[in-house]
Parts: C-alpha cells; structure tokens; sequence
C-alpha cells in the first residue's frame, strides 16, 4: 500500500493530466451535439464489436434452443407456400389486377446485446446501415414484436425493445378486434400493459394480441402476446389489459428487421395533409 502511494505521489502530475483531459472530453460531448453524435457512434462500434466476439464465443450455449426456434418458423413459412394449397372450382374468382408489389421486406439480425431491467431497455444487432437498416425500422423475432429501430452505424443498430417507456405500438384484440395502445410499465420485462380497449370488446384470458398494421413500422397480425387477465377502470368505459408478452426478452437470439418499403411515400403524404391543415 506504501508503494502505491509513493507512486501516484510520484507521478500526480501526470494523473492529474489525464483526470482533466476526461473532463475536458465530458464538458465537449455533453455541450455539443455534432460531438455528442459522433461519439455516440463511435461507442456503438466499440462496443458492437467487442460484443460480437463475446457472441461468438458464448453462442453455443443457446445453439440447440435458437436451431429449435429458427426450424418452428421455418415450418411454418413452409406451410405457406402455394403447393400446399389446392384451387377449390367449386367457387369462381374473377382477378381483375394480377399485380402484385411487394410491400415489406425482412433483415435477419443476431441479437449481441440486451438489457431488462432498466426503466429504458435497448437491444443491440449485428446489421446496421450497409446491410439496409435504417432508424424508425420495425423488428420482429419467432415469437412476436421486438422492438423499434433507434440509432445505425454502418454494421450495427441499436433499438428500443417494448420493454421501453417511450415505445407505443398500436395493437388489437384478435385479427378482427378492436384497437388500442400496448404500453409498457416498466416493471415485470414478461407483461405489458394493453389501452383504450373499450369495454363493447369481448375478452376471453388467451386472446391474441396482434399488431394492428396502422402504425406503417409493424405489418398487420404480428403476434405481440396473449391476454392474461383484465378489468374494467371505473368510473369509465375501458379495460385494463394485462398482456404477457410473446417475446422472451432474456432470451432473444435472432430477430428480423422490417423494412416498409412504402414507408418514405406514406410520410411524405401525410405531412403534406398536416401542412394543408
């Protein structure tokens, strides 16, 4: 203990150099924007990075269960494909347009990094700008919505989970029900919490919540979780929903990011009705 006192005795100065030099570099990014973005980014890659090797190193941990959930989604893109279905002439359709136009695209991503205990929680992927991602970008896993996108480097981006007090995602009851707001409350990281539902909406405990496709981030009826319980609010005429997430977010591995490619041409049409307005 003797000997580190005489060394940091020794060699104040310098210390006191790099103690300022850290304050100097804090008072800069905290008052600047452009610096405060720059460094941003340049934590993403450092970080982004570092936790890639760690990703690799530890991945085969979860392998088994991650291959077990990539081939259930498989299957069921499977079950999806044409052959499988047979034409029924007993009804006739008339197809009077036979263009089709894609509307969404899917970037597949591996999760590196994830946090649930925060009152924020965040998720960082291994695919950024050059393989298309772009912020406000929805992403989706086997199981359900993740999250939206936030901030993009070139190889990584960092999104905002549902576990986070800042996203909203625009959610129904069934495929056919009535929509409502799916916000989270920043406490058990399994549940959220399912708004505006009015009390006309019949509700049964394992009813799906889907997404309902007017946000322009998430397509219609994506799984988000089941109803677990509710109540009506009173005085009032909505429901308290509890929603036990579909999304295990301790666990999440692989996950898909959404690109709307209509996304830019629907923005630019409504602000220009906000504008008229």
């Amino acid at each position: 203990m003797r000997n580190l006192f005489l060394f940091l005795y020794r060699y104040n100065a310098f210390f006191l150099f790099l103690l300022l030099q850290v304050v100097c570099l804090y008072l800069i990014i905290s008052n600047n924007q452009y610096q405060r973005a720059f460094a941003l980014n340049i934590s993403d890659e450092v970080v982004g990075r570092t936790m890639s090797i760690y990703k690799e190193v530890t991945g085969y941990l979860t392998l088994g269960e991650s291959n077990r959930e990539l081939a259930q989604e498989n299957a069921q893109l499977h079950n999806l494909r044409p052959s499988l279905y047979y034409s029924d002439t007993s009804q006739l359709r008339v197809m009077k347009d036979t263009v089709r136009k894609q509307f969404y695209s899917y970037i597949a991503a591996r999760v590196l990094q994830t946090t649930t205990g925060e009152t924020n929680n965040y998720i960082l992927i291994n695919k950024g700008s050059d393989a298309g991602v772009e912020p406000r970008m929805g992403v989706v896993g086997p199981q359900g919505v993740v999250g939206i996108v936030k901030n993009v480097t070139p190889h990584f981006a960092t999104l905002y989970s549902l576990l986070h007090s800042r996203v909203t995602v625009s959610a129904r009851v069934r495929r056919d029900g009535s929509r409502g707001t799916l916000r989270w409350d920043g406490k058990n990281p399994d549940y959220s919490n399912l708004e505006e539902i009015t009390r006309q909406e019949s509700l049964h405990k394992g009813d799906t919540i889907f997404t309902s496709g007017v946000s322009r981030i998430f397509p219609d009826n994506i799984p988000i979780g089941t109803i677990e319980n509710f109540k009506l609010v009173e005085p009032g005429n909505f429901y308290d929903i509890r929603v036990k997430l579909a999304t295990n977010f301790r666990r999440v591995d692989y996950v898909y990011v959404v690109n709307n490619f209509m996304h830019a041409e629907m923005d630019s049409l409504i602000k220009q009705t906000e504008d008229v307005q």
